[in-house]
């Protein structure tokens, strides 16, 4: 099978997955957290933000643990094996960088095949280090503030020149002739800067910007949007952020960003209008070994205990049973603020786009399915 039969037999796969919700294949994207500890406290953070409440800030001992590359390699052979694997996303509770095994993951992944995408603050890399790795490569760098003011107020770093760092890390990227994805977490610190956000991917140039509401609970919730804020950013910023992405071709998620905007309601993400497929798509492997159904830490499947155990976990019947609650349209505690919801809106679309309206309607649990 040559590798674009292998791509379109795996694309197939996925799709029958999605329609039959039932995993005929392994995950397409897996989520590893390698790192738990960050050198920067995002106010939106739920493991360090300075506004957590006191019974939810992390233990050091938590703090200090990382992913060994031992068990990254033991796993990454494991879903090689179960098929259809395409991109793996390295990231942690905090900054993944603090795993000096990182560089070895990378390599490991791409002499697989696997493409890798780097979650990070993007202060700690080793960019020669990291650009040397010859296989698919993504950086989704986060922002979260285009101006020093701002920035140090969301990501509030706890040492000098941070911002001087992020600027010089971007300057390098650009004269690699490297293009990472600019993440912007969007919240009342920041929100007044989203069209100098799309400035600012003109100044160093991106593949493209993401933009996000963080999902807030456990003090974070003290920069939420007010809803004349969400009535600011839906009525005025978006509009001439999108005119001005439009206008100068920078690539930006910015229409499933409007989406998610409601000034009525805490909510970020209409998941029960979108649907989700994340269960037959992906999942998230943390630090401790613990498999989540999709990126939310409080959704967990099983533990990794040993080869094989990710597949038995995969193709069991508890995640299957997850799968068949939530195809049914009974979601979990916090889909509400879905992490994964521009995934599931894309995927929304074209089966939107695709099937007729009663047979969309089953995969969002309101017909036959």
């Amino acid at each position: 099978m040559t590798p674009d039969e292998g791509r379109k037999a795996r694309k197939n796969l996925r799709l029958k997955s999605v329609l039959d919700n039932v995993a005929h294949q392994g995950p397409q994207t897996v989520h590893f957290d390698i790192a738990n500890a960050c050198n920067t406290r995002c106010t939106t953070c739920w493991d360090h933000s300075p506004f957590l409440n006191a019974d939810r800030v992390p233990t050091a001992a938590w703090k200090r643990r990382t992913l060994p590359l031992d068990s990254f390699r033991a796993t990454l052979d494991d879903l090689v094996a179960l098929g259809g694997l395409e991109q793996i996303i390295l990231s942690g509770m905090g900054e993944p960088f603090l795993n000096q095994a990182i560089y070895d993951m990378v390599a490991y992944a791409h002499q697989h095949g696997v493409g890798v995408t780097i979650i990070t603050n993007l202060l700690l890399a080793d960019l020669p280090r990291l650009l040397a790795s010859d296989g698919e490569l993504n950086l989704l760098t986060s922002i979260c503030g285009v101006t020093q003011p701002v920035w140090q107020a969301f990501h509030a770093h706890p040492k000098p020149r941070g911002w001087e760092q992020l600027i010089a890390q971007l300057t390098l990227l650009d004269e690699h002739a490297f293009r990472p994805k600019h993440v912007q977490v969007i919240n009342n610190q920041n929100f007044h800067e989203l069209v100098d956000m799309v400035h600012f991917a003109r100044r160093f140039p991106v593949k493209r910007i993401n933009f996000k509401f963080a999902s807030l609970k456990n003090g974070t919730e003290a920069v939420a949007l007010s809803p004349d804020q969400k009535r600011e950013l839906r009525h005025d910023l978006v509009p001439r952020a999108m005119a001005f992405a439009h206008a100068f071709k920078i690539d930006t998620d910015l229409d499933a960003f409007c989406a998610q905007i409601d000034p009525d309601t805490d909510s970020t993400a209409p998941i029960a209008d979108v649907g989700c497929f994340m269960g037959l798509l992906y999942s998230r492997l943390t630090v401790q070994g613990e498999v989540l159904y999709c990126c939310n830490t409080q959704v967990q499947v099983g533990e990794l205990d040993g080869p094989g155990s990710f597949r038995s976990l995969w193709e069991g019947p508890a995640w299957q049973g997850r799968r068949d609650s939530v195809r049914a349209g009974r979601y979990f505690d916090g889909c509400e603020q879905c992490g994964k919801f521009k995934q599931n809106w894309k995927w929304s679309q074209k089966l939107r786009e695709t099937l007729p309206p009663e047979q969309f309607d089953g995969l969002l649990g309101r017909g036959p399915a």
